[in-house]
Order: C-alpha cells, then structure tokens, then sequence
C-alpha cells in the first residue's frame, strides 16, 4: 500500500472510507483507489486490496492492544509483515491446491509449509528440526543459492492466466441466493470498478458472488474478448493475447519445444503430439506456423497442452511455477530465518 493511504492515519492504520455504511479504499481523482496500481484496476482487484486493508488495520488493533507502548510505525511495520505471511500461506496451502487440484499438489504444498510433521505438531510443539523438509520452510534458514532473488523471464513468461478473467461476471444476493445482474467484465474495470456496489450490492454479496462464478480455462482459445479489444484510461488500445507473445519474443523468452528440451523435459515430437490428438487444433496450428513445430511460440504450446488430472494448467508451466514457489519463501529473509515469535 502507497504511503497516500497511511498518512493520514495513527496507530499503524491504512486509511478507509466509509460511505453508506460499507468500508472502501479512498480514491484519487481518477477514480481508482490509491494502492500502487492505476493501469490495470478493476473489481478483483477492489475486493482483494479492500479485503487486505481492512486486515492489516484488525491486526495493528491487536498489536496495539498487547503493545501499547509501540509507535505507529512500529504498528504498520509488524501489521504488514504478518499480513505479508498470511497471503504467503494462503498462497502456498490454499491457492496453489485449488488450481492444482491434485492430492500429490496438496501434500507437497503442505510440506512446503508445515514440512512433514505436518500442521497441528507444527502448532503443538513448534519447529522440531532444522530440515524444511521436515519442519517446512519458515523457520528455516533463507538461501539465495548465490543468486539474488527476482521473477525469473521463465515465471513471466508461463504465469500469463489471463483466460482466467471471464468476460461477464454474474452477481447475487449472499443471503437468498437470487441472481441480481450481470455486469460485462469491462463494465467493472479501473474507474467504473465499484458500479456493482453503486446498485445496492454489499461487499458481501460480490465476495459471495465471486466465490460462485466459474473461472475461465487456461486453455487455447479463450483469452476474454474485452481483453482482445482492450482500452486503457489513458487511451491505449491493446489485444492483450498479441501482447502476451509479443513480450516472450522481444525477451528472447524459447519457443515451445526449446524452452522443454531446457528444462529437461521431451519435446513435442508433431503438432498431434503437442494438442494431446486434437486434429482439428493442430492443423490449425500447422497453417499459423507454416508447418514448423519448432516456431510455435511457448505461451500457445502450453495453452495447447493437455492437462494432467486436476491441473488447472500446463504441466511445462508447473515446472517452473513449483521451483518458484518454493524459491520464494526460501529467498524470504523475513519467512525464511526471522520466522520468530520476537520478530
């Protein structure tokens, strides 16, 4: 969060608005609330940044409560790194789980977290090893592996999910069930992003909501229209599905069968192979790449990829998202080594 929403609080608190009795970010004079972001902003977006300030302030309430001594930016400090930790963990335990819906994807999260004596002796008896891999890795100690930690190109370039987004989201009441609207995805976005708040729905009703509503496929053919025909608020017209493989190619990111023979995984030996036996797929390939396997770009290969069970993406894509993950919380000094009840 941007200093904007903490100045003009105490007690380590980001600043929230309320406005006919529900809490909201305070805005800028561009509509959209002051948090960093101001080029991709929409009701996804509202919801969770919305969600996690008004966390952070019920944390700096019980810190205040056990310290009363503590300044406020001793308040803001300790709030955001145990707010900090929360989303690593739903991140690790929770998120990674849903999408990756397979039970092998479970217990290797969970270990990543709580190592194999798992969660309740974890909170039982505390770290009983110096092993991440027997007691997870917080509390462990942080190792860069001689390299200083960053997204690597590889991350960016296969964690593009924008067929996730859909393109309209339905909206209904948390307490009966009854559908109430809906809204076009590009109805929601940057400034217009609380319209559903704006015609009598609660943040409880559009968290529910949002819990109902189906993602879309991380799959070929199904990057949302409105993001193929995009318009920004400072007037730029994008096709986000062009930018997506424009980005690789300019960054010298591998084509498909490359990027796999550099992660030591076979390549796709026909355009058959590649679709998983989706003739009408890859011919439709074969004519976008002149009948040259080795063109096709990474990004479409793993779009073109049939799943493993449960996965919600490309086994290519999972490689390197799971030496990510891990790579991310070993490289935390804070999660890593001051994983300590005095820090």
């Amino acid at each position: 969060m941007t200093a904007s929403l903490r100045s003009q609080c105490e007690d380590g608190k980001l600043k929230i608005d309320l406005i006919k009795g529900q809490d909201f970010l305070p805005r800028g004079q561009d509509g959209i609330p002051l948090t960093g972001f101001n080029s991709n902003w929409w009701l996804g977006l509202e919801l969770v940044h919305t969600l996690f300030a008004m966390e952070h302030n019920a944390i700096c309430n019980h810190l205040r409560s056990a310290n009363p001594e503590w300044t406020s930016d001793q308040l803001f400090d300790t709030a955001r790194l145990i707010n900090c930790a929360l989303m690593a963990k739903i991140h690790t335990v929770e998120w990674t789980p849903a999408i990756l819906a397979h039970p092998t994807i479970e217990i290797a999260m969970n270990t990543n977290w709580w190592g194999l004596v798992d969660e309740k002796l974890e909170k039982m008896f505390g770290r009983i090893s110096s092993s991440e891999t027997i007691s997870g890795i917080p509390g462990s100690i942080a190792d860069q592996n001689d390299v200083p930690f960053s997204l690597t190109e590889e991350f960016t370039a296969v964690y593009r999910l924008h067929p996730l987004i859909p393109d309209n989201i339905a909206f209904f009441n948390v307490e009966s069930g009854v559908h109430k609207a809906t809204i076009p995805i590009q109805d929601i976005a940057f400034a217009k992003a609380r319209k559903p708040f704006d015609s009598g729905l609660t943040f409880a009703d559009v968290f529910y909501s949002f819990g109902i509503n189906y993602p879309g496929a991380i799959t070929i053919h199904n990057t949302p229209n409105f993001l193929r025909d995009l318009y920004l608020p400072d007037g730029t017209h994008l096709d986000m599905g062009t930018v997506d493989i424009l980005r690789d190619r300019e960054r010298g990111v591998p084509r498909y069968n490359q990027f796999c023979r550099l992660f030591h995984m076979p390549p796709a030996r026909s355009f058959e192979a590649l679709t998983g036996g989706n003739l009408p797929l890859a011919a439709e390939l074969r004519e976008i790449y002149s009948d040259d396997l080795e063109t096709v770009d990474l990004l479409v290969g793993c779009l073109c990829e049939p799943l493993p069970k449960g996965f919600g993406f490309s086994d290519t894509a999972f490689r390197v998202f799971i030496l990510m993950a891990s790579r991310r919380l070993k490289s935390d000094r804070f999660i890593a080594t001051e994983w300590k009840p005095e820090v």
